[in-house]
């Protein structure tokens, strides 16, 4: 028989003697990515450009390690970096809507933050005293007497000059009034009236003239009581300082090299002065709350101290380089912070000590690593995230502003500058997506890094399996490997990537399998995982899986589907279909027939006109129609019609793997010539006559070869498969058995012919520089049957 593919070329092996240790306890924690060379390139670069839009967009399939490749990655680069600045806000004393903020060298804002809650206490427990110090006391009262002496002078002055003109100063509950008499006696009316006119002129005259000294004495009064108040506040200000200056000069002194820090530090000492009366009450709480809530509550040094909190938003006291953050819900408020609001008398109130930082906040200055496909699924997120790469500053806004019918007060912290680079993790179709429909994209993502499903099989690669081995182990407490157990390891990971030069990098699936391995080790006992615990976390994996594999494997045995595994049969061969279910793939064979009649209709893709063929597939059908044509039917055109079908499949059909399958029924159907069917077909075919790879080969061998199996091997049985796809081939070790005793065998072929032959036995035959295929041969007899089905469609309509 021609083109059985070679033993040792059905699954490679990998020697364990291969491997320099004994176990992977042996071996030191490296972590090594798994082939994502372009990877670490393109986050190395975007890492380290400085200038502005250079973040980087990671994609890969799901399970590629993206967060742990990047997140290793940026923690190792972070390492170099510097760590940034504390962030605090403070009371604004102009614009109180609007905190400030204020950047410290790390550390420092604790200090600060601890510092000023120390001097707020030591204002509520000092200054009270010193209004209580006899000192005070003392030149309060000195204030006071030289008030009264100055008002006592005042009146009397006035007083003197009313009497010159026979006037009484009288004082009232009104004021002062001055009142006409004689000998200090006030004049009664009716004495006024009998006054003549003249002497009624000159106390009037007599009149203006006092009234004008009153108004100056009383605003003279004024005058000296409002600089008593000035004597009074200096002089409170004067003894509160004596008791709190020291704290002020110690923190401005500490603090000198921080001007806003300084600016903040004066703001609060004025403001302090201005209500120093407040820390006079000695009632730290405030009076009691009034008995409707909705009245205000008059502020008492406990609720002017309150303004004094220093709000310490980000604190990076604990680190040792620059941050590296990871958000798992990246929605608005995790990311761009929150103002938090707190009920008090039936309404809701916030301040700027209830701002709390968000990922970007913690991020300043280092590195935020985000999930793409989270940030787009959180309403508002990815242009918040846009804006602040844009401007380059955290700017605070409540969401609902915006969607308010009502324009309400609310804060407007100071935005806070950032540095930090941004690295999203998504799928390749996020990727395109966004670079095609959003304008901004490629201006704030300028590096992209794609993650690689495999990488070429070489020792260094190899070893890079067994360091993950050993960082798994060790990390998540499991037992080793032995150096058995890791070549077989290995080997799994060429049946991952099904290509006997190339190992899969599908972190997830490889990380699982050493979990599971570790798990079934431990309860056998072991100490250290051996190949046959490798296994059995791999046959524990598929059984937890394979239960339609099992139920369509028993419609086969039983006849509900119908699979001929044995015999010959005209225009009827077995294909190989996967049956991909998400999370398990399992092959199964599926019978191909053909069905030829007198006609023009051609080929009739039975599965395409009722609408269970894909668009890969029909084209699979039209390009089999363009072989057929171009060989069999440069001398009469088809006149035939023949239909193709998919038996028993109605969950359509898609994919061109059975394009070559299809041509091989519809051959024998045009011919007569039967085909074994003890032989399962599979690979694509061009319109050239070529063999060409398809995918899963390895299921769709095992696939047939479990029919085989259950329905009673001959030894004669086998798959043909496409020669191409002999380096793909990563068969299950009971397949390699079988193939090695001669209970079934695996054929490649790379040509139409080389198919024909094996599947009828006979020569297909090569056709002369003048289009003859030589007589007895496959070929010669299809153009022969096509000559009479036209010579037989020329009759009937010649008649």
């Amino acid at each position: 028989m021609k083109n059985p593919v070679q033993q040792d070329l059905l699954r490679k092996k990998v020697p364990p003697d291969s491997f320099g240790f004994e176990t992977t306890a042996e071996l030191p924690q490296l972590w090594k990515p798994l082939g994502q060379d372009r990877v670490l390139s393109a986050l190395n670069f975007g890492l380290d450009v400085e200038s502005h839009g250079y973040n980087v967009f990671l994609f890969g399939p799901p399970g590629a390690g993206k967060q742990t490749t990047a997140t290793g990655v940026i923690e190792e680069f972070a390492k170099k970096g510097a760590v940034p600045d504390d962030w605090v806000y403070v009371f604004n004393f102009e614009e109180e809507e609007k905190p400030r903020a204020i950047a410290l060298t790390p550390g420092l804002g604790e200090e600060f933050r601890d510092g000023v809650a120390h001097l707020v206490q030591w204002l509520i427990e000092e200054i009270p005293k010193v209004f209580q110090n006899e000192l005070y006391i003392k030149e309060k009262e000195e204030v006071f007497r030289k008030n009264q002496e100055a008002k006592n002078e005042a009146f009397q002055s006035l007083e003197e000059l009313a009497n010159v003109h026979s006037f009484i100063v009288q004082r009232s509950a009104e004021g002062l009034a001055l009142i006409y008499g004689k000998d200090n006696e006030p004049l009664s009316p009716d004495d006024f009236e009998k006054l003549t006119d003249e002497e009624k002129g000159v106390i009037q005259r007599s009149r203006d003239i006092l009234q004008e000294k009153l108004r100056e004495t009383i605003n003279l009064v004024k005058e000296i009581d409002q600089q008593m108040q000035e004597s009074l506040k200096e002089l409170d200000n004067r003894y509160a300082m004596s008791a709190v200056g020291q704290e002020f000069f110690l923190l401005e002194d500490k603090y000198k090299g921080f001007p806003r820090v300084i600016q903040y530090l004066q703001a609060l000492k004025k403001d302090v002065l201005e209500n120093i009366a407040r820390f006079r009450t000695d009632s730290r709480d405030g009076p009691p709350i009034p008995l409707l809530p909705f009245f205000p509550r008059d502020e008492g040094p406990g609720e002017l101290v309150k303004r004094y909190k220093v709000n310490l938003l980000v604190n990076n006291k604990g680190l040792e380089h620059a941050p590296v953050v990871f958000e798992s819900n990246p929605n608005h408020h995790n990311l761009l912070g929150r103002m938090e609001y707190r009920a008090q008398y039936g309404t809701f109130f916030t301040d700027y000590t209830q701002i709390k930082a968000g990922a970007f906040h913690r991020a300043n200055g280092g590195f935020l690593v985000l999930s793409a496909r989270e940030v787009l699924l959180n309403p508002f997120a990815y242009e918040a995230m846009k804006r602040i790469l844009k401007d380059q500053e955290i700017r605070m806004e409540e969401i609902g502003e915006q969607y308010r019918l009502i324009s309400t007060t609310t804060l407007r912290p100071e935005p806070i500058p950032i540095r930090t680079k941004v690295v999203l993790l998504g799928t390749q179709w996020i990727y395109y997506l966004l670079q095609q429909y959003d304008e901004d994209f490629h201006k704030l993502f300028k590096v992209k890094g794609e993650f690689v499903s495999e990488m070429e099989d070489t020792d260094d690669n190899r070893m890079c399996y067994a360091y993950l081995v050993a960082n798994q182990c060790a990390r998540e407490g499991l037992i080793h490997f032995s150096r058995k157990a890791v070549a077989y390891f290995v080997e799994e990971g060429f049946r991952m990537a099904e290509h006997q030069k190339k190992l899969a990098t599908h972190f997830l699936g490889l990380c699982d399998l050493v979990r599971e391995a570790s798990h079934w080790a431990k309860i056998a006992g072991q100490s250290v995982v051996d190949e046959t615990h490798v296994k059995k976390a791999l046959d524990q994996i598929k059984y937890r899986s394979d239960y339609l594999e099992k139920l369509l494997g028993e419609m086969i045995t039983d006849g509900s589907i119908l699979i001929d595994t044995e015999g010959t049969v005209v225009g009827q061969v077995n294909g190989l279909s996967v049956y991909d279910m998400g999370d398990y793939a399992f092959g199964k064979p599926s019978r191909v027939t053909a069905r030829v009649f007198l006609g023009k209709e051609g080929v009739i893709n039975i599965e395409r006109e009722s609408e269970l063929g894909g668009r890969i597939h029909n084209k699979g059908v039209l390009i089999l129609q363009g072989f057929f044509g171009a060989r069999y039917a440069q001398r009469v055109p088809p006149t035939f019609g023949a239909s193709i079908c998919f038996e028993q499949s109605y969950g359509g059909v898609e994919g061109d793997s059975a394009s070559s399958t299809e041509l091989y029924a519809l051959i024998s159907a045009i011919t007569d010539i039967p085909l074994r069917q003890d032989i399962a077909v599979t690979g694509s075919v061009n319109q050239m006559g070529q063999i060409q790879a398809i995918g899963g080969v390895n299921l769709k061998i095992e696939g047939f070869f479990n029919t085989c199996k259950a329905k009673g091997l001959t030894g004669t049985q086998g798959v043909m498969i496409p020669q191409a796809n002999v380096q793909n081939l990563m068969l299950d070790e009971e397949v390699v058995k079988a193939v090695n005793e001669g209970k079934f065998h695996i054929y490649s072929v790379s040509t139409v012919d080389e198919g024909l032959e094996i599947l009828t036995g006979m020569t297909p035959g090569t056709a002369n520089e003048f289009g003859d295929y030589p007589e007895g041969t496959l070929n010669a007899r299809v153009v022969s049957r096509l000559e009479r089905f036209a010579n037989q469609w020329k009759k009937l309509h010649t008649d």
